[in-house]
Formats: structure tokens, C-alpha cells, sequence
């Protein structure tokens, strides 16, 4: 009777083990695999919107490529979508619905918030937030992706330069040039480094570009782009140069403006650091990242410290230090 018993009692584990509601194996395996298949969509819902974007049109075979699977499996999943009404199929290549852009929108949005909390809370080197942030995205819901932009002070672009879709799902679309194909001697603005591959990035950033800059092609070979912006020349590989995005500049290319430039009441936005080490560190614990808004409040009673207003937030900065915050002038001082 006892060993009736003990097998009965194990039979009943075995089963509570296995199909308990919401906790049972069989109920985690069915979550983790709803799961899976949702960021699979989301991220071909983001392939096709880049696409769209960028061009050419999307196709089940870049799909496959992007996502690591099959064109069997790429075909099914657009399949999926076209019956749940978020993908069209056309005969240039994929298309998204209103309720697909929605989705995907909503997708980056949470992608380039989560980029910018990386850069900024974090500290996060440039070319490691894509990656951390892929794997974040899907996860968080509005109403967290909600206090997280009013914690960031409402940002508008990324840290790689593109802008950050709306809660409403706006998005200012931006037509940009790749510096490979940008003519010798003509002006232009930096609006977007690409995220991927990440050693690609890490030489645009080690050769200090950065969204916002003004910059010339001053010389093209086949080893490097010759860039100067305004103060030195940098050298790009071809291969880097193709995933820097630029817009015309509508003037001459000056040095660039440094913080100390900015009268009381005159604001900018911060384009880089020059500085490197604890320098470096502590001006990012202050909130003066790349990207921010950052005031000029008024002088000290010797001209030094000057006090600043970045984030909501005031705070004292020696010239020394302003100096080597490179900023985009955005608004003069009222007469």
C-alpha cells in the first residue's frame, strides 16, 4: 500500500510540475516560445520599416539574412503577418499596414529610448548600446517607456543621431547622404553614425565623429576620406565612411563652438567631450552627455565657476572644463 502511496504522490509532483497554471514547465515552455515568436515579428516588423525607410524594399530574403533563419521560415513569418494585417507584399518587395508601422514604430521607439538610457545613465561606449538595447526592447511596456523619456529629459535623437519616434507614433523622416558619396569641398552636417557592425562604429568613433559635427571632405583615396572639421583633419576608411549619414550645411564649416562660448540665457546642445579619464566621467555623472541641452545661467562673482542649467538641474562649471564641451548653438539670449 505505502509504495501505491509514494508512486501516486510522485505521479501528482510530476504533474504539478509540469502543468500548474502559469508556473508549470509546459506553461513556461508555451510563454517563452509566444515570446520568442513575438520579438522574431517585431524585429521583421523593423527590418521592413528600415527598408521602407532607406531602401530598397524589404524581401522575405533580406528577412531570412537579418534574422539568422531560413527563406522557408522567412516566407512563413511573412505569411503570418500578411494574415494578421501588418505586412503587404508587393511587387517591389514588403510593405507595412498603418497597424504594422504602429507596431514597429512603437518597437523603435523603445530602442533608441533604451540607447539613450545606455549612453546616458550608463555610460555605455557607443558601440556596445545596440546589441543591449535589441535584447531590452521587447520587454518593456508604455507605461514604463513613458517615465523613462521624462527621465531623460524628453531626448529627441539617439545617441547614433536618429530621431526618437513620438508616443504617439510621430516620426520626422530625414533625407541623408553617406559620406562616401558626398562631394570634396561641399559643407555638410553629420546626422547619423550606423549601429552596425559594431567594429565599424567603434573606428567612427575613435576617429571622433560624432552627430552634429560640421565637416569637408577635404581628400578621397582608396585607403581613407580625408575629413576636416573646421579645426583638424581626420582620417576614415571607406568601408566607415559608408555608414556615416550627412546633410547639407547651409554655410561654411566653422571651428567647432566650445561651451564657454555661450553668453547667460543662450543654449546648446552638447555634440561631444574632448576630455577623457575622470574628467571625462565626471562630467557625464553631471548630465552633460552627448545630445543634451545645456543653458548658460550666469557667470560667478570672478567670471569662474559659471553656473549651467542641464536636465533640470543647476550646476557650476570652471572654464577649464566648459572648454572642452563642444556644443551646437541653438538659442540666443534674449536682447
Amino acid at each position: 500500500m505505502l509504495p501505491l502511496l509514494v508512486l501516486f504522490l510522485a505521479l501528482a509532483a510530476l504533474g504539478a510540475l509540469l502543468f500548474w497554471p502559469r508556473s508549470g514547465l509546459l506553461d513556461r515552455w508555451r510563454q517563452a516560445r509566444q515570446l520568442a515568436d513575438r520579438v522574431q515579428m517585431e524585429d521583421a516588423l523593423k527590418h521592413i520599416h528600415a527598408r521602407e525607410a532607406r531602401g530598397p524594399l524589404g524581401t522575405p530574403e533580406s528577412l531570412a539574412g537579418k534574422l539568422g533563419v531560413t527563406v522557408k521560415q522567412a516566407l512563413d513569418l511573412v505569411s503570418g503577418m500578411e494574415e494578421s494585417g501588418l505586412v503587404q507584399s508587393t511587387g517591389r518587395g514588403l510593405r507595412l499596414s498603418q497597424t504594422g508601422r504602429k507596431l514597429a514604430l512603437r518597437v523603435i521607439r523603445a530602442h533608441r529610448l533604451l540607447e539613450r538610457y545606455l549612453v546616458d545613465e550608463l555610460r555605455m561606449p557607443l558601440e556596445e548600446i545596440h546589441a543591449h538595447a535589441d535584447r531590452r526592447e521587447h520587454a518593456i511596456t508604455e507605461e514604463e517607456l513613458d517615465a523613462l523619456e521624462a527621465r531623460l529629459g524628453y531626448p529627441q535623437e539617439d545617441p547614433h543621431g536618429d530621431p526618437i519616434p513620438t508616443s504617439a507614433g510621430a516620426l520626422e523622416p530625414q533625407e541623408t547622404t553617406a559620406l562616401t558619396e558626398w562631394p570634396v569641398g561641399r559643407p555638410a552636417r553629420i546626422v547619423h553614425l550606423e549601429d552596425e557592425p559594431p567594429e565599424t562604429l567603434a573606428k567612427i568613433v575613435a576617429a571622433g565623429l560624432a552627430p552634429g559635427m560640421q565637416i569637408e571632405v577635404r581628400r578621397v583615396s582608396s585607403q581613407n576620406l580625408v575629413i576636416w572639421d573646421g579645426e583638424e583633419e581626420r582620417a576614415l576608411p571607406p568601408v566607415a565612411a559608408s555608414n556615416v549619414s550627412v546633410v547639407p550645411l547651409p554655410h561654411p564649416v566653422e571651428a567647432p563652438t566650445r561651451l564657454t562660448s555661450l553668453r547667460p540665457g543662450e543654449s546648446g546642445r552638447v555634440i561631444k567631450l574632448r576630455c577623457a579619464g575622470f574628467s571625462r566621467r565626471r562630467l557625464l555623472d553631471l548630465g552633460i552627455t552627448p545630445g543634451a541641452v545645456i543653458e548658460c545661467a550666469f557667470p560667478g562673482p570672478l567670471e569662474e565657476p559659471i553656473a549651467y542649467r542641464v536636465r533640470g538641474a543647476l550646476i557650476a562649471l570652471r572654464r577649464e572644463q566648459a572648454n572642452e564641451i563642444e556644443i551646437e548653438a541653438i538659442t540666443a539670449a534674449a536682447e
